[in-house]
């Protein structure tokens, strides 16, 4: 690690490498010999555990082929064949989809598969706020008033007990796919997929929602077609759908390695030629019809948008974009998903603001945060306790108030597992669940104080200490004349980016400040260093504040991304600052940036 930076630098974070020491210099150069790649990148694999050349090459070239066969998923093929007789029956078909990315994608995939073969079949997402999480014995009994058959959950249903037990009372067959924790009981259904299922062998314990459904849409395939050998026109469905799993895989912050590497890598080369008019929609109202498509663009533009119709609105409106052919139908919902957006940007501004007065207001900073506010919007909290994640690193559940009861939503941070916090809080709470890294609760109001209580002498007692430091990770360290235009080009084959397979970030140390940084657009700051004779641009959003402490030849070190860039219609390398401290552990001093001078017209 970078000793120090969490005292000094700009974001009070401590550096630490993702790894621990890299091989020798002649071990990497034979590495980079044997891939035919840029040293950097080498150093870069080898930083991430894949110094072996072998695994090192599968990671850079993922093929669709190397996709886990579906059958490997527990009970896939006997629930795939199930689901064909219903289909060649005309029996009535429900899928029941969970409101998020993940759901919505899954959902529309299998919907659409079974309406190909003309299948009798509809779909049912709950409303976020007014029914919640989960199958419901509400929509169970809704469905079997309106004569399902088969009952096919995605992406939720694992803790569904009690809906699966009444929807088999009331003569449904229920097949349940998901990925979330598993309960220690586990639901009535005919048939689960999952993953992790007790006994299971499959290989990839991290497929999302959306993953499991792919699956089960290419088993269904095989189980329409009576072969492995599929028709030209469902090979081609299954490609299209690569670029909804990609979605769901991204949006659930999936780590992006193995199987989900590929299912992503090839979901975003179909993306930007997908004939489903709706996410062409999507794609078109986000800005990005024209612009190349990555997991930061699904993940930061193209995913909320989805979300944001089951936040501020109903699910269904993203999903029906996602089915519809309409051309016409889908650009509207994709303009009407935009706004939701927009709102959804400014409530979540407001209570995040809100939220952190609060903690700043109550002093001393707990070992978990939990916030309770009743006018809060529900769609929003999950958002919001990131954000707090973010800013005070701690765990955190942001709460407010339907229909009398507390609900919401908490984050963690690495090495407190908020599933296991959750079940420690079980006797005062109505219901909830989640994973490590974030959960839901329901509770009585009467219980908040000691739900607050309760959680943060879990975590006091549970949490190490050195676990409390905020950190910024790192891959290695880099010398300035690595960054050249050939390896930064180089370092996309590592992409695509985002959980468990991060954007590369180097350390540069002792940096010299070649010239007087300049503040632009009000907040960021432009500097260019100097190292080892060479002159590095570089960008650091929103830290317009160092502009009167960085002067020319102070010495930094810094944490930093490359990036290309065009200019004038020609390739650069910039770097963008993602901390920076003085190389002799002074402080850096924040002002105001300097008023900009007024254009002249």
């Amino acid at each position: 690690m970078i000793s120090g930076t969490d005292k000094v630098s700009f974001r009070r974070r401590l550096w630490q490498p993702r790894c621990g020491e890299l091989p020798p210099a002649d071990a990497l150069t034979q590495l980079a010999n044997r891939l035919k790649c840029e040293p950097l990148v080498a150093q870069l694999l080898a930083a991430r555990g894949l110094a072996d050349a072998n695994a090192a090459a599968d990671f850079l070239a993922p093929q669709f082929r190397n996709l886990h066969p579906p059958e490997l998923l527990p009970n896939l093929t006997p629930a795939a064949e199930l689901i064909a007789a219903f289909a060649r029956d005309k029996s009535p078909i429900l899928i029941f989809g969970d409101y998020d990315v993940d759901g919505i994608t899954g959902t529309a995939m299998l919907w659409r598969l079974l309406k190909s073969v003309e299948a009798n079949v509809d779909y049912y997402l709950p409303h976020r706020i007014d029914e919640g999480y989960g199958l419901s014995l509400k929509a169970v009994d809704e469905a079997a008033n309106n004569g399902c058959k088969l009952l096919i959950t995605i992406d939720c249903g694992i803790a569904g007990a009690a809906a699966v037990e009444l929807a088999r009372s009331r003569g449904m067959t229920v097949i349940v796919t998901d990925h979330h924790e598993l309960p220690a009981t586990l639901p009535p259904a005919h048939f689960i997929i999952h993953p992790r299922l007790v006994g299971s062998s499959y290989p990839n314990a991290h497929l999302c929602g959306s993953g499991v459904a792919f699956k089960l849409a290419w088993g269904l395939a095989v189980a329409l077609c009576r072969s492995a050998t599929l028709t030209e026109a469902l090979r081609r469905m299954l490609i299209e759908f690569s670029a909804l799993a990609a979605l769901g895989t991204v949006a659930d912050v999936m780590p992006l390695v193995g199987e989900n590497r590929i299912l992503v890598r090839y979901g975003l080369a179909q993306l930007p030629y997908s004939s489903l008019v709706g996410l062409q929609a999507l794609i078109g109202a986000a800005g990005y019809s024209n612009r190349k498509i990555d997991g930061t663009a699904i993940g930061f533009s193209l995913a909320p948008r989805l979300n944001a119709a089951g936040r501020m609105g109903h699910a269904r409106a993203a999903l029906e974009m996602l089915l519809t052919d309409d051309a016409q139908r889908a650009t509207k919902i994709a303009h009407e998903l935009e706004r939701h957006n927009t709102e959804r940007q400014a409530v979540e501004r407001k209570i995040s603001q809100t939220a952190k007065d609060m903690v700043h207001a109550a002093g001393e900073l707990p070992a978990a945060i939990v916030l309770y506010e009743k006018q809060w919007h529900a769609g929003v909290v999950g958002i919001v306790a990131s954000r707090m994640v973010d800013a005070f690193h701690r765990p955190t559940f942001i709460l407010t108030e339907e229909n009398g009861v507390l609900v919401g939503s908490g984050r963690s941070i690495p090495g407190f597992d908020l599933h296991v916090a959750i079940e420690h809080c079980r006797e005062l709470i109505i219901s909830g669940g989640g994973h490590a890294a974030a959960g839901g609760v329901k509770l009585l109001p009467t219980n908040l104080l000691l739900f607050q209580r309760r959680l943060a002498e879990f975590a006091r007692n549970t949490i190490p200490d050195h676990a409390l430091i905020p950190t910024l990770d790192f891959d290695c360290t880099a010398q300035p004349g690595q960054l050249t235009h050939t390896a930064v080009e180089s370092l996309d084959r590592m992409a695509p980016f985002g959980h468990g397979n991060p954007r590369p970030r180097f350390v540069l140390k002792r940096a010299t400040i070649a010239r007087p940084p300049r503040v632009v657009k009000g907040s960021h700051l432009q500097l260019q260093f100097a190292a080892d004779g060479c002159q590095l641009r570089a960008i650091a959003w929103r830290m317009g504040e160092l502009e009167s402490s960085l002067a020319t030849g102070v010495q930094v070190d810094v944490l930093v991304e490359p990036h290309l860039d065009v200019y004038n219609g020609m390739p650069r390398v910039d770097l963008h600052v993602v901390d920076i401290a003085r190389s002799d552990r002074k402080p850096l001093h924040t002002a105001p940036p300097k008023p900009q001078p007024a254009a002249v017209c």
